[in-house]
């Protein structure tokens, strides 16, 4: 059984800490209403100012000529970017709304039910998968080398997670998915090697 390298106890002690995809998810749709709700706040204190600005330009449009322009120039420049700010803002809110929308359908129409099912099937083998993958490791059968090391590079990153996050579904999820897998390559290894004793 071959020790982790250098390069993998990194890459450990970051998948130790990483951020678990439900949360992610959450966190990224949160970011994205909040980043929504600073547009709208923006474009209401535009359309405000737009207001304001709109009855002296009203006055100054009655009496302009060349020399009012001159003298107001800032004035006017402000209140075309302010009209201009606006419109960019009502364009940007279109699209965020859309976007959160999206995030937010797709987050309950296909993540959450995926990974309640993945969850669910988590909960109910969990203890299982992680004994049997331990008896294999224990076991350190030579002809198991690299799926042994798979699972200890698995274990690895574990061993690192604190015991309140080791509760957390979505921890437990992230260590049986793998352990799932490497068991299913284990098994249709015995399998071959069966077959290749039959014909010894």
């Amino acid at each position: 059984m071959s020790k982790l390298t250098k390069k993998e106890k990194k890459e450990t002690e970051i998948l130790a800490k990483r951020i678990m995809p439900k949360t992610d998810f959450e966190k990224i749709i949160t970011h994205d209403k909040t980043y929504y709700n600073a547009l709208n706040q923006a474009l209401e204190f535009n359309l405000v100012k737009q207001d304001i600005m709109s009855r002296k330009y009203g006055v100054f449009m009655k009496n302009q000529n060349k020399e009012e322009i001159t003298k107001n120039i800032d004035f006017l420049v402000d209140f075309a970017e302010t009209s201009v700010k606006i419109m960019d803002l009502q364009a940007k809110l279109r699209i965020q709304q859309k976007l959160v929308d999206d995030k937010e359908m797709h987050y309950e129409n296909v993540f959450l039910p995926q990974f309640k099912k993945e969850s669910k099937e988590a909960k109910e083998n969990f203890i299982k998968v992680k004994a049997r993958a331990e008896q294999i490791v224990k076991e350190n059968d030579k002809k198991f080398e690299s799926l042994i090391d798979k699972i200890n590079y698995e274990f690895a990153w574990w061993k690192q997670v604190d015991e309140e996050s080791k509760k957390n579904e979505e921890y437990v999820i992230q260590l049986y998915k793998p352990l799932k897998r490497i068991l299913a390559n284990y098994d249709k290894k015995v399998e071959e090697i069966k077959e290749e004793e039959k014909y010894k």
